[in-house]
């Protein structure tokens, strides 16, 4: 049977359109793939969809979700960190050339950055978590007058220390009682008993007040006290550096002792700038070693650029001031390491009466006689420097009394200071300074105290009641043990008396 040529032709017809058609979807498919990765074309390409996986599992919508909340910011920062050379290097690995026969590259790259991006939110969520932000720290501005700015091979100053005279022995009082004699027999004013000038002032006494207090000798305390009294008071270090290196500089090139050191920016504004009108703790162990005080010229400098100026001074029992110093760092080493306080580091007279101690007596008892004679010092200095004022208390019960009388300042300013972080985070203060009786190491040993007598009150109480329950049976019994308490009283009071001895 003949073919029709019309259906041949129409089947040959078909066949071609198939081909074609099937063509076309190739291509479709690969120009899908372009687009995926380029953006759309005529227009201006996301730079996160080039890195967006082949299928997701979401929606179009909820993907671009996705990428803006977490991975967005995080993609078009790498994109623009990459140079010229890695742009290139990333689209040879899209388009990998194999046999002739173009194919889609670069997932493994894509998966890369995405575990890149969520390790990174990983690592953010758990530092939230955490709490462990990295905090920037400020580096402190460094400050004129520094320890730091000098090495252990600064060599220590002279220093001198009087030998006694009866004026070491007397009491505070007994000093101040012939110090207030000598200047009314001289015709000399006493700043307290000048009421009308020192009317609206804090303080009845001429400014600035320069306290000479060794360490452990109420210098926190006192700048707590004149703080509350209203005037500008200073511990240890000002603004511009430590006070000690300060006036060491000053002496060595005979300036005013404070020059450069002596004001203070109030934080409020810092353009508003005050004088300092109270110092203490102004003494260095070394290196540098420095103390006005001890060393040679150092009250002389005072007294010639501050002729009407105010010394202060707080003393305290010598042994215990030693037994202080000894639990409170490693000053006493210092002062022999660095200062030569042990007569070791210098030659002369007075050095060999100090030698001599110091080979002599124990460590305790040396240098609480070295306090003592920085007392003396200080006490002849005031003798000889009448023009200055001069002002010395106890430290006791009775120190803010004493001390109303000469600054008018309330006897309630008077704080129980411990300086260093270390005590007050050992005893959980809120902060250095407590009115007097109480600090929370006396409140906390009065409260132990008051529980160990509760305590045993409750166990005699206890005892009492078994006693009482047992009746009359035991009355002889009680007698005897009466006469042996007795004997056992007799015997410790002879135990303390021996050690007394």
């Amino acid at each position: 049977m003949p073919l029709d040529r019309s259906s041949t032709s129409s089947s040959r017809r078909l066949r071609i359109i198939s081909l074609v058609a099937v063509a076309f979807f190739f291509f479709g498919l690969q120009f899908k793939n372009l687009v995926g990765l380029f953006g759309s074309l005529g227009g201006e390409s996301d730079p996160t969809a080039g890195w967006a996986p082949d299928y997701t599992g979401f929606g179009e919508q909820e993907w671009e979700e996705v990428v803006s909340e977490s991975e967005s910011d995080d993609v078009v920062n790498d994109v623009n960190e990459l140079s010229p050379g890695d742009v290139e290097k990333e689209t040879h690995n899209r388009f990998q050339v194999n046999n002739g026969a173009i194919e889609t590259g670069g997932q493994n790259a894509r998966r890369e950055r995405r575990r890149r991006n969520r390790e990174r939110r990983e690592q953010k969520m758990r530092e939230r978590e955490g709490g462990n932000h990295t905090k920037k720290v400020k580096k402190k501005k460094s400050r004129k007058y520094e320890a730091s700015n000098y090495t252990v091979d600064f060599e220590p100053l002279p220093w001198t220390l009087p030998e006694p005279t009866p004026m070491r022995y007397q009491s505070s009082q007994e000093f101040m009682a012939d110090y207030i004699a000598e200047k009314n027999r001289r015709n000399i004013a006493l700043p307290w008993e000048q009421k009308k000038k020192y009317k609206n002032r804090p303080v009845t006494l001429p400014l600035p007040i320069i306290s000479l207090n060794f360490p452990k000798s109420a210098t926190l305390t006192m700048k707590s006290y004149f703080d509350c009294g209203g005037i500008t008071a200073i511990h240890t270090s000002s603004q511009d550096g430590r006070l000690a290196v300060c006036m060491l500089e000053n002496h060595m090139k005979d300036a005013p002792p404070l020059d450069g050191c002596n004001t203070h920016k109030l934080r409020k504004d810092v353009h508003d700038v005050v004088p300092i009108d109270f110092v203490s703790d102004i003494g260095i162990q070394g290196p540098p070693c420095y103390y006005a005080s001890v060393h040679a010229g150092g009250l002389e400098q005072i007294a010639k650029h501050y002729p009407n100026a105010t010394i202060l001074l707080v003393t305290r029992n010598s042994t215990s001031w030693h037994r202080s110093m000894s639990k409170w760092g490693s000053i006493l080493h210092r002062w022999k390491k660095f200062c030569g306080f042990d007569a070791q580091l210098h030659s002369g007279d007075n050095m060999d009466y100090w030698g001599d101690l110091w080979d002599s007596l124990s460590a305790q008892n040396y240098w609480a006689t070295f306090y003592e004679a920085h007392t003396q010092k200080i006490r002849e200095f005031a003798m000889k420097h009448l023009s200055m004022t001069y002002v010395e208390a106890e430290l006791n019960a009775e120190m803010g009394d004493i001390l109303e009388k000469y600054t008018g300042v309330s006897p309630s300013c008077v704080m129980d200071c411990h300086p260093g972080p270390k005590w007050v985070k050992q005893n959980n203060a809120t902060g250095r300074c407590h009115p007097v009786g109480e600090h929370p190491a006396l409140v906390k040993a009065k409260s132990e105290a008051t529980e160990e007598q509760a305590k045993e009150s409750d166990e005699e109480s206890a005892d009492n009641d078994d006693e009482e329950g047992n009746g009359d049976e035991i009355d002889d019994d009680d007698d005897e043990n009466l006469n042996n308490d007795n004997d056992a009283d007799g015997d410790e009071d002879a135990d303390i008396s021996g050690d007394e001895e």
